[in-house]
């Protein structure tokens, strides 16, 4: 019998399949050195508030170590909700660096501001570009994550932990791309459409054609 999941879990193998797909990134377009990002419970409390604001967690780099490699870090803030659309927006302060112990950097915010540009900088291919692969980053790695209520709610409320690993996995899944015919011998570069919904969870679970689990 399959354990239904909580809101915002996802199966263990699916977990283990991201964490593997990482390791493999690794190898191509991660050459970053990685250390342990918790958010402590203190953390939490003090961004989410009263009224259970969202966190968002900036990624960042380190200065170079003494290895000539940069290391990637993390900030949390706070984000509340504007209006009633979908749109959140930052606090400015407080901000916390997510080391094993989190540490506030609301009075050097600049320190943070320089840390994301870094990796910005790394994401966007400029900051090693003779590697080859570094192009490509943009397509993989995010600028921030904007944590759900729900997850954070149940580790710390709910399970009363006193702090959560932040890990990180890469979801491969193939998808389809939509390209017009064009005459091959005018060497055209063709448009590359992808207007589609993947199958889980854009799904009709009554067709017949959906049946098989």
């Amino acid at each position: 019998m399959t354990l239904k999941l909580k809101r915002d879990q996802i199966p263990l193998q699916k977990a283990n399949n991201w964490r593997n797909s990482f390791e493999e990134e690794k190898k191509l377009t991660f050459n970053l050195g990685t250390s342990q990002i918790v958010l402590q419970k203190n953390t939490y409390k003090t961004l989410a508030g009263e009224n259970e604001n969202r966190l968002r967690i900036y990624l960042g780099l380190e200065q170079l170590n003494e290895n000539g490699k940069y290391e990637l870090c993390a900030f949390a803030v706070s984000a509340f909700l504007l209006g009633s659309g979908d749109v959140y927006v930052d606090y400015e302060t407080p901000v916390y660096k997510l080391e094993k112990q989190n540490i506030d950097f609301s009075l050097i915010t600049n320190e943070v501001i320089e840390s994301i540009k870094r990796y910005r900088s790394w994401r966007m291919g400029e900051l090693d570009a003779d590697n080859k692969t570094a192009v490509v980053r943009k397509y993989i790695y995010p600028n921030a994550y904007l944590l759900t209520k729900f997850e954070l709610h149940e580790i710390f409320n709910i399970q009363n932990k006193n702090a959560a690993d932040l890990e990180f996995g890469i979801s491969k899944t193939m998808n389809v791309m939509i390209v017009p015919e064009i005459d091959k011998n005018n060497g055209d570069e063709p448009n590359v459409f992808n207007y589609c919904g993947l199958c889980p969870p854009d799904c009709d679970d009554r067709s017949i054609y959906n049946i098989f689990q």
